[in-house]
């Protein structure tokens, strides 16, 4: 029986696919998308949207009341990771909540890249909470044809 070996690249969509169907089934069955035993830390994921255009690839996430200092964004390995803290503030009153849906405390949101970007030219921007990352793609262009010597 032969074995395919998967790519760097198809490992880590499989990876994003099988985060993804765990998010569906904990948040439809248990009501959470991240119960401590599947994640160990994080509290929450916060809403994504992720395209490209011609020339970039765009990732936005929505983070209000998140301060931009406690957000760090790592590149490593076509995956772009963005990690953070909302920090509640203690309620002045005692509250009995009927309804609690938004989330505090640590947050995590990764996306794989499918192509390879311009590390020189990475920007991002937080207005009206929304981090904004901008990834410019890396133009890389081949000549219609290539002589190649042999020796």
């Amino acid at each position: 029986m032969a074995h395919s070996k998967l790519t760097r690249e198809s490992e880590r969509e499989l990876m994003s696919l099988v985060e993804e169907e765990f998010d569906f089934v904990f948040s439809n069955f248990f009501g959470s998308a991240y119960p401590s035993l599947y994640r160990k830390g994080i509290h929450w994921k916060p809403p994504t949207d992720f395209f490209e255009t011609d020339n970039e690839y765009v990732v936005i996430l929505e983070l209000p009341q998140v301060n931009v200092k406690d957000v760090s964004i790592t590149y490593q390995q076509g995956v772009l990771s963005i990690r953070g803290i909302r920090k509640a503030v203690p309620p002045a009153e005692r509250r009995r909540y009927h309804k609690m849906e938004i989330h505090y405390g640590p947050f995590e949101q990764r996306v794989s890249l499918p192509g390879e970007i311009d590390l020189e030219k990475l920007s991002a921007n937080y207005q009206d909470g929304f981090l904004e990352i901008r990834l410019p793609k890396i133009d890389i262009s081949f000549s219609d044809s290539v002589n190649i010597k042999v020796e």
